[in-house]
């Protein structure tokens, strides 16, 4: 580790300050909870212990990635005008230490305070430890670039280690052991902060900056000195004088020219679309927050756009076109931690036959950390060979290097899926409710052969899947009788219970023990035959029963004793479900994990995703910091990094239709929105390059 130093010399020092080290391991241990929990995130949703089907779960999952990407807004106006970096870092950890920490609690209410806990931390911590990196070093220190590197390999780092850490605790223990570790994680990069933020202000006020300390107001002249110096002296700053140059004439002006308009248009049209389906009863009207929040933005930034004139509006104007690339990029890029997770989780073969031993899902999630470690030193090399030569592509071109890869990315997951769903599973089943006939469950995947008398799925059949055949297929008269029986329980209490009676030949329900678990029912069984499966607002009950002397039959006793949740309602589902279709669905299911294909099609997406990601992470940034007009830089910026937020809701939207429709026709839609990135990359590239004017 090298020595700090605040040396104040002209010359510039060598190594790194010491300040430097402790928020890398501030911001790892962060980024080790954040991927550490995601990792956990949607598999939990969708099991028996929480009870969501995929499409709920990516609902949730859409709603927190999107506001973890725009909240940082926010939270870095409340920083730079109230309370400074320092304290919004300390805020932001401990709200984020909280939040883990409450995830391991089993309980749904908890479970959704516990991500406006992560979602609010984030907010606070995220734009601000980045920004307290750069304020360690002057305006014209050459070891800034060196400085972001190393932070940023923290985050890779972290990314790395919880993915095999929080999964593999969670395979041991359970999911409140793996979401713990997180927690833990985040308290220790928080201790790390609080014992080191001395050396990092001391090392902040060494290069002449502000550490940003809450009200004081001592340094502001300063850092805007230091800042404007900054600016000035950057290379890749925009020159005053571009609003007195002349714009670019043809296309390229013509296409300056409209765009405000297409994207005030466009946000209009958008938020048209939700109020429609708020309108029509199709959504609730808590879907028009992001839209309204996005559409607003464009409108404000389009009439900015419009007030601009000469070579500074073409190059702003290139700015916001080059906006939709990320956003189709990172919406199938983050499918990561949505569907490729539930891909890893339920349709991968996990068993290492050299060793006899199954590994976590969980640890995939790992794999774009690894490959960056891999593969970012050798694209520094390309990238710098290439410049020597004057080759070097343009941010364009890069541009549409990366979302080529994408589509490779997601063409390869549409041969995995293909894979799967040619391997068939049979099972026989003498009668099928007749629900059933007809008719096909799970994305179309699951069907009764009459002619053969089989239950059928092609690919696998998970869980999620069964509970929803349980609920779909209950025959009418009983479906009625539990659909009354739920509605009822809603208004129950331990003192006043409501009471689902029936008689059956046959009682089959689970004695498993995780199964249990997740349901979260406990069983108890007497001597006189009677089995009881309780919890503290359901019990099951089932006993033998003399029917006019001649008929053995159970006497099942449902009793809830409060609003049940999803796994006692899959419980109640599954208690009073035909036992022969109950058979033969959970045979199936078991039957249907032969179908699980090999992890390299996971492994290729990761390879290819991780060859777009770093031809287009790297060049956003600066980019913008080589176009923006100089006033408007930080704005441009936020701006900038808004499209995570736009492409996780959009993302996390398409994720909804998981588990509704096949996967080979999931994964190709996001090859189709990858590949309209190409089309539209090849389409304005040349006049992107007139509208960027001398800037590459």
């Amino acid at each position: 580790m090298a020595e700090a130093t605040t040396s104040n010399s002209a010359e510039t020092p060598k190594g790194h300050p010491m300040g430097l080290y402790i928020l890398f391991f501030t911001e790892m241990w962060e980024r080790f909870s954040y991927y550490g929990m995601r990792a956990l995130l949607m598999p939990y949703m969708i099991s028996a212990t929480f009870g969501y089907q995929p499409s709920a779960a990516s609902g949730v999952y859409k709603w927190y990635t999107s506001l973890v990407y725009l909240t940082p807004l926010l939270g870095g106006l409340i920083a730079d005008r109230l309370i400074g970096a320092r304290s919004a870092v300390l805020i932001g950890g401990v709200l984020m230490a909280i939040g883990h920490f409450l995830m391991a609690m089993p309980s749904k209410g908890i479970f959704f305070l516990a991500l406006v806990f992560l979602i609010a931390g984030n907010g606070f911590f995220k734009p601000n430890i980045s920004t307290m990196v750069g304020r360690m070093y002057k305006a014209d220190d050459n070891r800034r670039d060196g400085a972001f590197t190393i932070f940023y390999m923290g985050i890779n780092l972290g990314a790395f280690l919880s993915s095999i850490i929080c999964p593999s605790l969670r395979e041991w223990r359970g999911f409140d052991w793996g979401f713990g570790a997180a927690g833990v994680g985040m308290l220790i990069g928080l201790c790390v902060f609080f014992f080191g933020q001395k050396r990092v202000v001391s090392d902040i006020e060494a290069a002449g900056n502000s550490a940003g300390i809450g009200t004081e107001k001592k340094h502001e002249k300063v850092v805007e000195k230091d800042e404007a110096k900054y600016r000035d002296s950057a290379k890749e700053v925009v020159a005053e004088t571009d609003a007195d140059k002349p714009g670019t004439t043809g296309i390229a002006k013509l296409l300056g020219t409209i765009y405000p308009y297409f994207m005030i248009l466009a946000a209009v049209a958008i938020v048209g679309i939700y109020v429609m389906k708020v309108a029509t009863g199709e959504a609730k009207p808590l879907v028009l927050i992001m839209p309204i929040a996005f559409g607003a933005i464009f409108v404000v930034m389009a009439v900015l756009l419009m007030r601009l004139r000469g070579a500074q509006k073409d190059k702003s104007v290139s700015i916001f076109i080059m906006f939709l690339f990320p956003v189709l990029f990172w919406m199938a890029f983050e499918q990561a931690g949505n569907a490729l997770n539930l891909w890893a989780e339920i349709h991968t073969n996990l068993h290492v036959d050299a060793v006899n031993k199954s590994y976590p899902a969980g640890w995939w999630q790992s794999a774009n950390a690894i490959m960056i470690f891999a593969l970012a030193p050798v694209f520094a090399m390309v990238w710098a060979a290439l410049a020597k030569r004057g080759k070097e592509p343009g941010t364009p071109w890069k541009m549409l290097l990366a979302m080529i890869m994408m589509v490779i990315s997601f063409i390869v997951m549409v041969f995995g899926a293909a894979s799967e769903n040619a391997t068939e599973s049979r099972v026989k089943l003498a009668v099928a409710p007749k629900e059933l006939t007809g008719k096909a469950l799970d994305a179309k995947r699951l069907s009764y052969d009459g002619a053969s008398g089989e239950l059928v799925v092609k690919g696998v059949l998970p869980d999620f899947a069964v509970r929803d055949a349980y609920e779909k297929v209950a025959p009418e008269e009983n479906g009625k009788k539990i659909e009354a029986f739920l509605k009822s329980a809603g208004k129950a209490s331990k003192e006043a219970p409501v009471v689902l009676e029936f008689d059956a030949p046959v009682f089959d329900f689970t004695h498993d023990e995780k199964e249990l678990k997740d349901l979260k029912l406990t069983y108890e069984a007497s001597a006189g035959g009677t089995s009881r499966f309780t919890s503290d607002d359901l019990v099951i009950t089932a006993d033998d029963r003399k029917d006019q002397g001649v008929a053995t039959l159970l006497h099942v006793k449902i009793e809830a004793k409060g609003e049940l949740d999803a796994p006692r309602k899959y419980a109640v589902y599954a208690a009073i479900a035909e036992p022969e279709w109950k058979k033969a669905l959970l045979a199936l299911a078991k039957e249907s994990e032969k179908a699980r294909v090999s992890g390299i099609w996971l492994f290729l997406s990761y390879l290819f995703a991780t060859l777009g990601e770093l031809c287009l992470s790297p060049v956003g940034l600066s980019m913008v910091t080589k176009l923006a007009p100089t006033r408007f830089a930080s704005l441009f910026m936020g701006v900038w990094l808004l499209s995570s937020s736009v492409a996780q809701y959009v993302g996390g939207s398409i994720g909804e239709s998981w588990g509704e429709i096949p996967p080979v026709s999931y994964f190709w839609i996001f090859v189709g929105t990858s590949a309209v990135g190409v089309l539209l990359t090849l389409l304005l590239a040349t006049p992107l390059k007139k509208l960027m004017h001398e800037v590459r």
